[in-house]
């Protein structure tokens, strides 16, 4: 039986480091979603392939239509992928972020490219080739269509309304997975084998710094029995012993989040969990009503130890004094607090940079990580510093100090680099020495000096 979609995440895990590696949940869903239509779907995730595997299977395969994931860090594998897959398929789409903000940039590659959802759009896109409907790609919303299909010109279809019953969604085709493959090498790395699902898409806030164009502003959440049962799917037919919550705001509404902790302890499942939350959205109540329900980490996005950073540069709408809050709450619950910052945010001056640091390692936190500012494309940071940007190429880095500047800074990278360390060393010198840090007073004072005197 000829393969109708194989959809291809271009991510090649390179061993550098210890990071988290997930199967894609967004190519899932739509798996899962044109699966139930009648079509024969397959999933390449090149996460622990290497580049001549893939190319030979999307050969092999010879998929009428071949799907490929993008992000900003995979947009040159997934064009180079893309050129295999139209040797052999009738339709090469590309979707995820980087398509859907950047569509122009992928049409030259791709004979199409998703914006937003694909649930929906992609099967309608098989839809209108199988003869199911009207055989007019045009007709089909959420599409750019490159001009060799339309006649010369290039043509957006119009936007794809948002899924707004998030539960009438199939949950993720898991199946078409190698659980073995992530189970090993999470074992072998941390332990545990942990795997990702969400409970909400969309996010009301509007960081600086934040990028979205996929799930939008409007906020939707799933209904706690459906969260819950997938939770039980992941940990008794998977063998999950954790999931990590990947939504980009898990707790927007109290109400359902203490709902959903309420439905997790009626069914008795045995998961552990974390997520992340916003600091003034989390107090002890929720704290209690997680940490009851199996939740053993939430992280925070802090970003700053400076009010004027957080609001007039970040556009957080937080406060310093929330963040030291919330992790409280978070600590007394019994819950691990993991938590971001942003070092050198373009504004920032020598003496709010000091603040985040003295924020970063003395609050008791189990994690955190600090990194320089990355413009991702159709950001407020990245307007900002349009026009000083040297470079896209973004690559995750192999360490936590391990950062390059996309875009002339004010301040250089060394300094920004030492920043992170001194932050770093700070915080494990607090955890290890406790009430005796305090005889590292005068060395702390000598590297704050001495971080003001770097340019």
């Amino acid at each position: 039986m000829t393969t109708d979609l194989l959809l291809v995440f271009p991510y090649f895990y390179d061993g550098r480091s210890k990071h988290w590696q997930f199967p894609p949940l967004g190519i899932a869903y739509i798996a899962s979603y044109v699966r139930e239509r009648g079509y024969k779907v397959r999933i390449l995730d090149c996460t622990f392939l290497d580049r001549k595997e893939a190319e030979e299977r999307i050969r092999r395969e010879r998929a009428r239509v071949v799907g490929i994931y993008s992000m900003l860090s995979m947009v040159r594998t997934a064009k180079e992928l893309a050129a295999h897959a139209r040797e052999v398929s009738e339709l090469v789409v590309a979707g995820g972020p980087m398509p859907s903000a950047y569509p122009s940039m992928f049409l030259g590659a791709f004979d199409a490219v998703v914006q937003g959802e694909g649930e929906i759009t992609v099967a309608e896109l098989l839809d209108a080739m199988d003869g199911r409907s009207e055989p007019k790609f045009g007709r089909v919303k959420g599409v750019w269509l490159a001009s060799h299909l339309n006649g010369g010109k290039i043509e957006h279809t119009g936007p794809r309304p948002l899924v707004r019953d998030l539960d009438s969604l199939p949950f993720p085709a898991r199946d078409l997975y190698d659980h073995q493959l992530y189970q090993s090498y999470y074992r072998n790395n941390f332990g545990y084998a942990m795997t990702s699902m969400i409970a909400s898409r969309g996010c009301p806030f509007s960081c600086d710094f934040c990028w979205r164009p996929d799930y939008g502003m409007i906020y939707r959440y799933r209904s706690p029995e459906k969260i819950a049962e997938e939770m039980e799917e992941i940990r008794y037919r998977w063998g999950y012993e954790r999931i990590w919550f990947a939504d980009e705001l898990f707790i927007a509404s109290k109400k359902h989040v203490l709902k959903l902790c309420d439905e997790i302890v009626k069914r008795g499942i045995d998961v552990k969990w974390e997520c992340l939350s916003r600091v003034d959205l989390f107090d002890a109540e929720i704290a209690r009503a997680m940490k009851r329900a199996g939740c053993y980490k939430v992280i925070f996005g802090l970003e700053s130890g400076d009010d004027y950073v957080l609001n007039a540069l970040m556009k957080k709408r937080i406060t310093v004094a929330q963040s030291k809050a919330a992790v409280a709450a978070a600590k007394r619950a019994g819950i691990k607090v993991g938590a971001f910052f942003i070092l050198g945010y373009p504004g920032e001056t020598s003496e709010t940079m000091l603040k985040t640091i003295k924020l970063a390692s003395s609050l008791p936190l189990d994690y955190f990580s600090i990194t320089i500012p990355y413009p991702l494309p159709g950001t407020g940071l990245y307007e900002r510093v349009k026009d000083r940007m040297e470079t896209f190429e973004w690559e995750k880095p192999m360490h936590g100090w391990d950062h390059r500047l996309l875009f002339r800074h004010d301040f250089s990278l060394e300094k920004l680099r030492y920043g992170m360390w001194k932050a770093r060393l700070q915080w494990k010198l607090r955890r290890k020495l406790r009430p005796l840090y305090i005889l590292l007073k005068p060395y702390e004072l000598y590297t704050d000096w001495r971080f003001k005197r770097m340019v």
